[in-house]
């Protein structure tokens, strides 16, 4: 009989099954094999604690999911003509998870076998043939954090997600989640902060200079002393009366500084560091990094991607120092081997993200594509240069004064030069730079290079510079710097953050725009909502206060039930304080009556499994009245006004009698239904809604007669304009949608000739390298990707997008080879040249 083998994916297996040889049998489980179900209810039986208070006890029901109960028949047949079995999912909570439930559901075919628990941090040989030479059981106590991590996710998706759908109108689209709430807090927060923003007017001054009696080059120092003390200049007449004190003086060298410095090499990555480092250099997303990521751990290339640690084993360590000495020379070895810090709460028991094998330089590895290529490189360095000896850097700096007679002010001003004078680990990162970047960079007095200079020496001027600037709001976040976030924050775990992300843009919550996470109005709202009470349960500390209890149970420190028992009773506690109070009875009784007069009721209206009949709701609310009236909300009665309103033909005073009721909002302008029936023939001409679930939640709710809020009629325009834009009357509808149309939308190019233009692209190979300036990397391939995905969908483009594309093609202008006879049709010329002003932005002007 064989050994069955048991890890998640089939790439995993057909991997380790090489290894592995004759006497195993390795099978995939591809992924969780038992879950909470998806439909039915919560799933959780919750129990109080006899004789204690706010005490309960939580039994999840698992089941085998349809699309697995194939996956696990295959298993039990395995399982039962093997001699011992291995269940070796990955080595975390979820993977420790998953080896148990594999171990409940194959406990009849395992009976009276050995089974074991094995794992291992990277997909090689060595590795898997040490895990099965030193099986260890199943962690209960992960398991256990585990259970109580997805009970916790459990409760907060189906106690507050209903309350959303009460008070929201927006649907049963609308969810909560512990860590995607916290999340799109975040975001929301920072979108806050940018609104209230207030600029400030502040200068920047400084002197062009060269030294004196030569025609070498010039460059430029910083105002950084005025009067002895920091200059903070924010008032124009302070910054003309410098200038004018300036004007006619001479310069010379005060003094010449110079001083080493030291930079110490990063740590290898973690997942949360990859995501980062991936998406500056490469472009990448956090949840395509993910994929690359996997990919190559599955294919034996890196050690496990899921970790928040930065060791090292010692033999990777001592393989790395060997390469470095044989590549470059012992002086980039460092004496001592360097170790690095951990975020407190990391699982020290994994290692950092680094390649298995450090000899397989990147350009040896054969069989990857351009993508994991590039995220294997990035790997690589970052671990060699984790391992490499500290850069050795030179700063010089030069204070310069001005002369003149009777000055007004003292001045000092400063130029400086960063060197390198030895490279250490910057020579496995050739892309890294001796000098670190800051947010204030643009204040620096970092130059590229200085003349030789010594105290005493004159320097001519050039100018003296103004620079008038304004403070600037806080940026968005890119996903990369919301996984930052997250982290610092202790929000979430490294196996989650791409995956939360994810969410927030499926959800309609959050949207990717120029590479940055921009929350919607959707995301706003519910946002809003569910943080107005006080204390709130949605707080980023809360949060991660949860993590940091999941890690004690994980540590056996705390018990699951009793870390559960806390949480639900803040959560009841939190579902109390958002429960508003129920409309009084009276207004419920005069909403009723309206419907005495109805006869003839709109027939009811079947999508999926759900019927919706006005007549069958009427009469629920009337039951639920008169037996639990403090059970009724402020929507229900809201909703009960929006259907009177479509039955005003058969309401007497419907409009007066609505009005009375508080509800004159509600008597919608008749104009708007017929608005709503346009929308929906632009949109079926457009390629219908069928693609976009809430669109075709507004269809099937305008269907039955039922009258959409500001909000729904606000979003349904801005979507028939984007999607009508490519249409030939346009024009028109751009003009019948006028007044509706939301403030902030932007005009769209529906120019036929944008397709075909995009169509230049297709089958391109001849892309520029990507660029990164700043923090941001520019990738020419993936942005005309986006814009054609873009069309693909909208059939139009941004004003703002055409005139990228149009800048985009025409820097390829040499390497296309239909371009010359399609330049003149598609409108493509040379861009205008930026000014002097322009392409000096951030740097120093000329004093007018």
């Amino acid at each position: 009989m064989k050994k069955l083998f048991i890890v998640e994916s089939p790439a995993k297996a057909k991997t380790i099954g090489k290894y592995l040889g004759g006497n195993f049998v390795v099978k995939s489980s591809v992924g969780h094999v038992r879950d909470l179900p998806k439909k039915g209810g919560l799933a959780i039986k919750i129990s109080p604690v006899a004789g204690a208070e706010n005490a309960w006890s939580f039994t999840p029901t698992y089941e085998v999911s349809d699309e697995k109960k194939t996956v696990v028949a295959d298993l039990r047949k395995a399982a039962k003509a093997a001699s011992e079995i291995y269940l070796a999912p990955d080595p975390d909570r979820e993977g420790e998870a998953i080896a148990w439930h594999l171990n409940e559901v194959l406990a009849k075919e395992a009976k009276g076998k050995p089974v074991h628990r094995v794992t291992y941090n990277e997909i090689t040989k060595a590795a898997v043939l040490k895990a099965v030479e030193t099986p260890g059981v199943i962690d209960f106590k992960r398991v256990e954090a585990q259970q109580a991590r997805r009970i916790l996710d459990r409760l907060v998706g189906f106690q507050v997600s209903p309350l959303l759908w009460k008070y929201l109108d927006y649907g049963r689209f609308l969810s909560a989640g512990r860590v995607q709430t916290a999340a799109l807090r975040i975001l929301v927060e920072r979108e806050q902060e940018i609104r209230a923003f207030k600029p400030v007017t502040y200068w920047l001054l400084g002197v062009e200079a060269r030294k004196a009696g030569t025609k070498g080059p010039a460059f430029r120092g910083r105002l950084a002393r005025l009067d002895g003390a920091k200059p903070d200049v924010k008032d124009e007449a302070l910054a003309r009366d410098v200038m004018d004190d300036l004007a006619g003086a001479a310069l010379s060298v005060a003094g010449v500084k110079t001083q080493p410095k030291t930079r110490h090499a990063y740590p290898p990555f973690t997942t949360s560091t990859l995501q980062q480092a991936a998406s500056s250099v490469c472009g990448f997303s956090p949840h395509r990094t993910m994929s690359l990521a996997q990919k190559l751990y599955e294919q034996g290339l890196i050690t496990y991607m899921r970790t928040d640690s930065v060791n090292v084993a010692a033999v990777a360590r001592a393989a790395a120092a060997d390469l470095i000495a044989s590549t470059w020379g012992a002086a980039f070895v460092p004496e001592k081997p360097n170790f690095f810090k951990s975020k407190s709460g990391a699982q020290e028991a994994h290692e950092a993200i680094r390649p298995t094998d450090v000899t397989r330089r990147p350009g040896d590895v054969a069989g990857l594509d351009a993508s994991m290529a590039k995220l294997y490189e990035l790997i690589w360095r970052r671990f060699v240069a984790s391992q490499m000896a500290d850069a050795q850097l030179e700063v010089k700096t030069v204070e310069m004064t001005p002369v003149k007679d009777a000055l007004r002010h003292a001045y000092s001003f400063t130029a400086s030069t960063t060197s390198v004078a030895f490279e250490g680990w910057l020579k496995a990162m050739p892309g890294a730079t001796a000098r670190k970047k800051t947010d204030g960079d643009d204040e620096s007095d970092e130059v590229d290079a200085l003349p030789p200079l010594a105290a005493g020496d004159a320097l001519d001027v050039l100018q003296w510079l103004s620079d008038r600037k304004e403070t600037k709001p806080p940026a968005r976040f890119s996903e990369a710097a919301l996984v930052k976030a997250l982290e610092e924050n202790g929000v979430g775990r490294p196996s989650t953050y791409a995956q939360t992300i994810e969410v927030l843009v499926t959800r309609q919550y959050a949207s990717r725009e120029s590479r940055q996470l921009v929350p919607t109005q959707r995301g706003e709202d519910v946002c809003n909502w569910l943080v107005k009470a006080p204390d709130t349960f949605f707080n980023v500390g809360y949060t991660a206060d949860m993590e940091a209890e999941l890690d004690k149970v994980e540590a056996g420190a705390v018990k699951g039930e009793e870390m559960l028992s806390r949480f639900y009773a803040n959560l009841i506690d939190w579902i109390g304080k958002h429960r508003e109070p129920p409309p009084p009875p009276e207004k419920f009784l005069g909403a009723l009556a309206l419907f005495d007069a109805v006869s003839a009721w709109h027939p009811a209206r079947v999508e999926g499994k759900r019927e919706y009949d006005d007549r069958k709701f009427v009469g629920s609310v009337r039951d639920q009245l008169s037996v639990r009236p403090e059970a009724l909300s402020e929507r229900q009665l809201r909703f009960l006004a929006r259907m009177a309103w479509t039955y005003r033909d058969q309401i007497p005073d419907c409009a007066a009698r609505l009005a009375a009721l508080g509800f004159a909002d509600e008597v919608k302008d008749p104009r708007d239904d017929a608005t709503c029936a346009f929308c929906f023939d632009v949109l079926d001409r457009a390629g219908g809604t069928a693609d976009d679930k809430f669109l075709s939640s507004l269809r099937g709710q305008f269907e039955r007669n039922r009258t959409l809020s500001a909000k729904q009629l606000a979003a349904l325009v801005r979507a028939t304009l984007e999607r009508g834009s490519a249409q030939p009357d346009a024009d028109a509808i751009r003009e019948r949608l006028r007044e509706y149309a939301p403030a902030d939308i932007e005009a769209r190019v529906d120019d036929p000739v944008l397709g075909e233009m995009l169509g230049l692209f297709a089958g391109f190979t001849g892309w520029k390298a990507p660029v990164k300036r700043g923090r941001r990397t520019f990738d020419d391939r993936e942005f005309a990707e986006s814009l054609r995905s873009q069309f693909a969908q909208k059939h139009s483009l941004t004003a703002r997008q055409a005139a990228a594309l149009k800048r985009l093609a025409w820097s390829y202008r040499e390497e296309i080879p239909a371009f010359a006879e399609n330049a003149g049709r598609f409108g493509l010329s040379a861009p205008a040249k930026k000014s002097v002003a322009r392409r000096a932005k951030g740097g120093l002007k000329r004093k007018s």
